[in-house]
C-alpha cells in the first residue's frame, strides 16, 4: 500500500527545480507511505512513491524497472494473483530481481502492453513510464479501491493518489467546480470525473488513459461484466459462490507483516473473518471498537459472540466521547476533498485502533452492494409494488409523520424509514432509484445552495448515465440497483471512505468481497437470490450458515454511527456554529439557520443536511479555494 505521484513537465526543465518539486508532491502523501520514498526524474517525467512496506520488505522499493530500464512504475496496491502471473511470465523469459507484486506490472506491460491490466486481480492505481515509446500509462483497479487523481496544467501533466499533492503545483488553479458543489450537496460525496477542483479529474474505476508530452491522448474503459443469468441450481450456486469467497479471502492474506480483520459481529465481516480462519493457521487477530458511552452504538457484544464462535484473537477498544470528538476534528481536517459520510469518523477510529497492532486489516466492505445488504433495497422493492396501486393517501401520511427527536430508538428507526419509504413511490424505475441514492431531498438541496453558473439536475443526470449504462448490459430490476450501486455508490462513497480513513493512519485495508472473480460469479446470480422477498443477502446467508449457527446469523442488522446529532446540540455546538454561520458562501444562509433551529428545538432531525455544510466550510476554511 503506497501512495503515487508524478508529472510530465512542458515548461521547466532544470532538474534541481524539478526534483524539488516533485519532493514536494510526494512528501503530501507520506501518511499513505510513511516507510520510504522513491524517485524517478528523466527529463521532463518525474514519478514518485510512498512506501508502506508489505511484501518484500527489503527487495520492494519502488520506482521498479525492467531488465533493460526501459520501462519504470510505481504503484499503490496489491496485486493478489501476482504469484501465478509470475510464474507465466517466467516461463516466457521474463526475469525478476524482487519478490513484490509491483515488478509484476512492467513485464506484464512488456508481454501485453495495455491488456495487461485485464489480467490483475487486486486492487491498484499505478503509473508505468515507457521510455522507448515515450508515453506514461496509468490505470485504476475495476471497483475504485485505490484512488487517482489528474490535472493537465499550462505547465504539464500531473497525477496522484491525492488532490492535496496536485495542489502543490505552482499553476494548479484553486478554483471550485461548482457542478461538484452540486453532486456533493446531493450524494455526501463526489463521482468520477468530477474533483472539487475545476481544474482536477479523478480516473474513473476500471479505466486506464495514455499520456504523451505532457497532455492526455486517450482514457479508456477496460472492465465491464454482463448481467446474465446462469442454469445453477439455488445449491449449486450456493456451492460456486462459497467456493469464490473462500479463493479471494486466500488470495487476500498474502502478507510479510502483520494482518488482522475488522470484526464488526455484522454479516459480511462475520463471514469474511471465517474464511480467513478457516484458511490461517493460527488465530486470526480481529478488532472491534466499543463506546461504553453510547450503548445504542456499541456492537461489540455481536462481535465477540463472532469471534468466541472461530477463536481468533479478538481485542476491543474502547473509546471515549473525547477521543471520538478528537477523531472527528482530526478526520475532518484531514480531507483534502468534502465527504460527508459521516461513518468516515468510524473507520478512522479503527483504524487508528488496528495499526497499533498490524499493518494490515480485511474487512466486509462490498457486501452491501453485491448481495442487497442495504435497507434501500428493501423500500425499492415495496415502492416497486406498491406503486401499481393508487396509494395517494398513504403517501401523503407517510411523509407527514414527525420526525423523531432522538436516533437510534426503534421506534424512531420505524418513522425515519416509512419517511423514506413515502418519497420512493413513483412510477419510474429510475426516479425511484434516485430518490433512494440522494442523501438529501432534492427539494431542499436546490434552495439551500446559492450557486450560478451549474445545473441543480446535474446529480440526477449523471446517476441516469450509470443506470442506462448498467441496464444495457442486462442487469434488470434488483440486480440493476445492486450493479447501479457498485458502479456509483461503492467507488465514490464506500471505497473512498475506507482509503481516506485507513491511510490517514498508515493501515492497508482490503476488500476481499470486492474481487473480479466474486463479481464476476455474483453478477450471473438472479436478484431474487440475493433480495428474497423481502429477505437481504438471503444466498451470501446460505453461504455463512455453513460457519454459524443461526441465532448469530439473525441479529439485526446495525449501523457504524456515533451520535454527531448530539453533539451538534451539546459538546460540539460551538465548533459547528463557527463553521456553520461564519461566511456560508455558497449556502443560504437562512436556510442553514432555519435548519439548526429545527436541529436544537428536537423539533426535526436535520444532522445530515448540517453535517453535509460543516464539513465542507471546514475543508474550505483549510483549503482556502477561489470562490
Amino acid at each position: 500500500m503506497c501512495g503515487i505521484a508524478g508529472f510530465w513537465q512542458l515548461t521547466h526543465h532544470d532538474e534541481a527545480a524539478n526534483r524539488e518539486r516533485l519532493e514536494e508532491m510526494n512528501s503530501t502523501l507520506t501518511h499513505r507511505g510513511p516507510d520510504e520514498a522513491g524517485y524517478f526524474l528523466q527529463g521532463p517525467v518525474g514519478l514518485a512513491n510512498r512506501r508502506l512496506s508489505i511484501l518484500d520488505l527489503e527487495g520492494g522499493r519502488q520506482p521498479v524497472f525492467n531488465e533493460d530500464r526501459s520501462l519504470v512504475v510505481v504503484y499503490n496496491g496489491e496485486i493478489y494473483n501476482y504469484p501465478e502471473l509470475r510464474r507465466e511470465l517466467e516461463a516466457k523469459g521474463h526475469r525478476f530481481t524482487t519478490r513484490t507484486d509491483t515488478e509484476i506490472l512492467v513485464h506484464l506491460y512488456e508481454e501485453h502492453g495495455t491488456e495487461m491490466v485485464s489480467r490483475l486481480r487486486g486492487m491498484f492505481a499505478f503509473a508505468l513510464y515507457d521510455r522507448h515509446r515515450g508515453e506514461l500509462f496509468l490505470a485504476r483497479d475495476p471497483f475504485g479501491i485505490k484512488p487517482l487523481v489528474y490535472a493537465e496544467l499550462p505547465s504539464g501533466f500531473v497525477f496522484a493518489s491525492e488532490l492535496r499533492a496536485l495542489l502543490t503545483w505552482p499553476d494548479f488553479p484553486r478554483d471550485i467546480d461548482l457542478e461538484a458543489v452540486h453532486l456533493y450537496a446531493a450524494y455526501n460525496y463526489i463521482p468520477a470525473p468530477y474533483t472539487i477542483w475545476k481544474a482536477a479529474r479523478r480516473l474513473p474505476p476500471g479505466h486506464w488513459m495514455r499520456v504523451r508530452a505532457g497532455r492526455v491522448l486517450e482514457i479508456r474503459p477496460y472492465f465491464h461484466i454482463q448481467g446474465e443469468s446462469r442454469p445453477d441450481t439455488a445449491e449449486e450456486a450456493v456451492e460456486r459462490l462459497a467456493q469464490v469467497l473462500r479463493d479471494s479471502v486466500r488470495a487476500h492474506l498474502i502478507s510479510d507483516v502483520p494482518l488482522g480483520a475488522f470484526l464488526s459481529g455484522g454479516l459480511d465481516s462475520s463471514l469474511v473473518c471465517a474464511l480467513a480462519q478457516e484458511a490461517l493457521d493460527q488465530p486470526l487477530r480481529t478488532f472491534t471498537v466499543t463506546f461504553p458511552e453510547w450503548p445504542v452504538y456499541d456492537e461489540s457484544r455481536y462481535a465477540r459472540r463472532v469471534a468466541q464462535h472461530l477463536g481468533t484473537h479478538h481485542e476491543e477498544i474502547p473509546v471515549t466521547a473525547r477521543e471520538a470528538q478528537d477523531a472527528l476534528i482530526d478526520i475532518v481536517t484531514h480531507l483534502d476533498e468534502p465527504f460527508a459520510d459521516s461513518s468516515l469518523v468510524n473507520v478512522a477510529i479503527i483504524s487508528k485502533a488496528a495499526r497499533q497492532h498490524v499493518k494490515v486489516v480485511l474487512s466486509g466492505d462490498g457486501g452491501d452492494e453485491f448481495f442487497a445488504g442495504y435497507n434501500k433495497y428493501q423500500g425499492l422493492r415495496l415502492a416497486e409494488r406498491l406503486s401499481r396501486f393508487p396509494w395517494k393517501a398513504l403517501v401523503q401520511a407517510g411523509s407527514r409523520l414527525p420526525w423523531p427527536e432522538r436516533r437510534g430508538s426503534r421506534f424512531g428507526e420505524r418513522v425515519r424509514q416509512a419517511r423514506k419509504l413515502a418519497r420512493l413511490f413513483h412510477s419510474d424505475a429510475f426516479e425511484r432509484y434516485y430518490r433512494a441514492t440522494l442523501a438529501a431531498e432534492p427539494e431542499l438541496h436546490a434552495r439551500l445552495l446559492a450557486l450560478d453558473g451549474a445545473s441543480p439536475d446535474l446529480p440526477r443526470r449523471v446517476l441516469q448515465e450509470v443506470w442506462k449504462a448498467v441496464h444495457a448490459r442486462g442487469f434488470r430490476e434488483v440486480n440493476g440497483w445492486l450493479w447501479s450501486d457498485v458502479a456509483f455508490v461503492l467507488p465514490y462513497d464506500m471505497l473512498h471512505k475506507v482509503d481516506t480513513a485507513s491511510m490517514r493512519h498508515s493501515l492497508e485495508v482490503r476488500v476481499p468481497l470486492v474481487d473480479v472473480e466474486v463479481a464476476r460469479t455474483v453478477a450471473g446470480l438472479p436478484g431474487e437470490w440475493k433480495l428474497r422477498g423481502l429477505e437481504r443477502k438471503w444466498i451470501l446467508k446460505q453461504v455463512a450458515a455453513r460457519y454459524f449457527p443461526k441465532e448469530i446469523l439473525e441479529r439485526p442488522k446495525g449501523g457504524f454511527g456515533l451520535p454527531i446529532g448530539e453533539w451538534m446540540r451539546g459538546e460540539l455546538r460551538s465548533l459547528f456554529e463557527e463553521h456553520l454561520f461564519a461566511e456560508p458562501v455558497i449556502w443560504r444562509s437562512e436556510i442553514i439557520r432555519r435548519l439548526w433551529m429545527e436541529h436544537q428545538e428536537r423539533r426535526r432531525d436535520r444532522f445530515w443536511e448540517l453535517w453535509n455544510i460543516f464539513v465542507f466550510e471546514m475543508w474550505r476554511r483549510t483549503w482556502k479555494p477561489n470562490l
